[in-house]
């Protein structure tokens, strides 16, 4: 017996498929009262769910998490919503369970039960009349995030990596596995809620996706990035569904991050260096554009944001003996006379922010382009964003 067991588990980990399929908790009455389809059933370590109390209050509760549909008994018969309540009403009570929330509304039932006081572990229900698809179960544990992420500040000095590395300074989930890695141009969206226009920095991205581990929750995917990101320097804005975005701005480092989960164990880092690509970008190219230097709307005033990309520029110009042309670009809303006006002043500011940080001005002109030279179609946000941007153009190139 002992050797089986082993040899079934070895089994399991060189064979995912012959792993058993997740179920709902142990002491969860299933059997006689539904069927489940095990490819439809959430399990998280630590998620988040909502439960109906009494008087009709939403409670959020946090904790190891199951949810699931339910199917009648067997699964092609019929769906009887009261008969599955008066089998699992008295399962769930013999085991300490109470009903602290009861609707019964066109033959169906909504139901919550709690057991425990001070960290209940909450049941939720949905049982329909007679419709055999449109039931289900959401189950809270109570249980604390017990996963640990540790990223490494990125260094002064660019990393090397290879696409079958991670990022030196953003390391996986333990237990995930590198499946690619993308290298794309072009700037990436960091666009947030706080954002009037869209937001787009760097002129590339290298994005690296990753599955596993299993039993992940969106709410453990970005509460752990989150802490071990802001331990590391980065600063974070706050999370969108699965989503996290991040920036650093130290030890002359310029970098973007944008973290998302595509499903339950599919998920995606993508990164834009800005001043790795900034100084690489002036060494072989003519036009280098540089999204991230934005201004307020309308007008030729630098943001704040706009620093860390223009202290790139500084530095990469530093290192270089180049002359370059400022150009100021704009989308085609509004009339074209004043977008070149606005297009020359924007230009001119970031020429008057690099001369006045040591950059000598005899290196440096400017010109405004309007909405002449567009990148892309003035056809959605997105492309008007990529059409405002100011681009340098080095001397000499056509």
């Amino acid at each position: 017996m002992r050797f089986t067991t082993s040899l079934l588990a070895l089994l399991c980990v060189a064979f995912p498929s012959l792993a058993a399929p997740p179920q709902l908790p142990a002491w969860f009455p299933v059997r006689g009262v539904f069927t489940i389809n095990p490819d439809q059933l959430t399990v998280e370590d630590f998620g988040e769910d909502s439960f109906t109390l009494a008087g009709g209050k939403t409670v959020d509760v946090k904790g190891h998490h199951w949810a699931t549909s339910l199917y009648p008994v067997p699964a092609d018969g019929q769906w009887n919503g009261q008969e599955a309540w008066s089998k699992l009403k008295p399962a769930l009570e013999k085991q300490g369970f109470k009903v602290v929330y009861l609707e019964a509304q066109d033959g169906g039932i909504r139901a919550t039960l709690a057991r425990g006081a001070e960290q209940p572990t909450y049941v939720g229900v949905t049982l329909t009349a007679d419709d055999g698809y449109s039931n289900s179960v959401a189950i809270i544990e109570p249980a604390a995030s017990a996963r640990q992420l540790t990223l490494v500040p990125p260094a002064a000095t660019p990393e090397k990596f290879g696409d079958h590395e991670g990022f030196p300074y953003l390391a996986p989930f333990a237990g995930a596995q590198l499946l690619n890695t993308r290298t794309d141009e072009g700037p990436l969206d960091v666009t947030t809620s706080a954002d009037a226009e869209p937001h787009l920095v760097g002129s590339g991205t290298v994005a690296k996706m990753y599955d596993g581990p299993s039993g992940l929750s969106d709410l453990d995917f970005t509460k752990t990035y989150t802490s071990a990101l802001t331990a590391a320097g980065w600063s974070v804005s706050p999370s969108q569904g699965s989503e996290v975005l991040a920036h650093y701005a130290h030890n002359g480092r310029d970098l973007w991050a944008r973290i998302y989960r595509e499903s339950a164990e599919r998920w995606n880092i993508v990164v834009a260096d800005v001043g790795t690509g900034l100084r690489a970008a002036l060494e072989h190219e003519c036009r280098v554009p540089l999204y991230g230097v934005t201004f307020d709307f309308n007008k030729a005033t630098l943001r704040p944001d706009a620093e860390s990309t223009l202290q790139q520029v500084f530095t990469a110009l530093q290192a270089s003996p180049v002359s370059v042309e400022v150009g100021g670009h704009t989308d085609n809303v509004g009339k074209p006379d004043y977008n070149l006006q606005l297009s020359q002043a924007r230009a001119d500011a970031v020429k008057t922010w690099l001369v006045a940080h040591g950059i000598a001005a005899q290196r440096l002109t400017t010109h405004g382009y309007g909405d002449g030279v567009p990148v892309a179609p003035n056809t959605s946000d997105l492309d008007r964003a990529k059409n405002r941007r100011v681009e340098l153009k080095k001397a000499g190139c056509q």
